[in-house]
């Protein structure tokens, strides 16, 4: 989600989610079972693009990320890894001291600073404009590792999907299972092997996103990992929408940066 995936949004790196028992950050174990009966749910054709998180390093003759006060927050990017924080909706910053600061999209609201036009031909008129008004904020919950979604959902690598703003056909906070993602093996950032089991979560959301249209969050994988499922309109692919309340409330905690209950 950034500008183009909102002025919100966030980042990652590999990550997680939860056996049928209880909610889990461990990114091995996508493990829920698949719908017993998929005609109990609504069925969507849909196609797919993919987005991710960019690790960027701090530059010292960089460009400041500045606040909703127009005041710098720390870090300073090269234009082209600002501009891309801005369309991704957040990014991972290296500091010179080996730390590394996370930065996310807070909105599009402030004073034009950055013309990103050169980067991002391809992206609508009003996209590229908001693009120029970006302002960013720290994360700083000790649960985000990648950055915020909508409404302050973090964001999970392979378990997060951006849906239209205007929440058709996808509502956010809806629980989607994707029959063709299902058993399907990827790779984390860090090498990590995993099998799918075919559910995503709507927790983000862009001003490119437009209907039957669903973005897939890669953390910091930056090629596509499935040309099938995420590439482009010319390749649709069935999904469900699942009502489920265990599934769909384990991953809502997943997706969130308050402590689990019990905690």
């Amino acid at each position: 989600m950034g500008f183009i995936k909102t002025a919100t949004t966030a980042l990652l790196v590999a990550v997680l989610l939860a056996g049928p028992s209880a909610a889990s950050d461990d990114p091995l174990e996508f493990c829920y079972e698949a719908p017993k009966d998929l005609s109990k749910h609504r069925h969507l054709v849909l196609w797919g693009t993919y987005y991710h998180t960019k690790i960027a390093q701090d530059s010292k003759s960089g460009i400041d990320l500045l606040d909703a006060h127009n005041k710098p927050i720390g870090p300073k990017l090269d234009r082209e890894n600002w501009c891309k924080a801005a369309l991704e909706g957040a990014a991972v910053v290296a500091m010179p001291d080996g730390s590394k600061v996370i930065v996310n999209v807070r909105d599009a609201d402030g004073p034009s600073q950055v013309n990103c036009d050169s980067y991002y031909p391809h992206l609508h008129a009003r996209a590229r404009i908001g693009m120029r008004h970006t302002r960013f904020f720290k994360v700083t919950s000790p649960k985000v590792k990648y950055g915020y979604g909508i409404d302050n959902m973090p964001l999970a690598a392979f378990r997060t999907i951006a849906v239209d703003r205007r929440q058709f056909p996808i509502r956010y906070r809806a629980l989607l299972y994707i029959p063709k993602l299902k058993g399907r093996k990827l790779t984390l950032h860090d090498g990590t092997a995993i099998t799918h089991d075919g559910y995503v979560f709507a927790a983000d959301t862009g001003s490119g996103i437009r209907g039957h249209h669903i973005d897939f969050y890669t953390g910091f994988v930056n090629e596509n990992p499935f040309p099938d499922l995420a590439g482009g309109a010319s390749h649709t692919f069935s999904a469900y929408l699942v009502k489920d309340e265990t599934i769909r409330k384990q991953l809502l905690e997943l997706h969130s940066d308050k402590p689990a209950a019990g905690n």
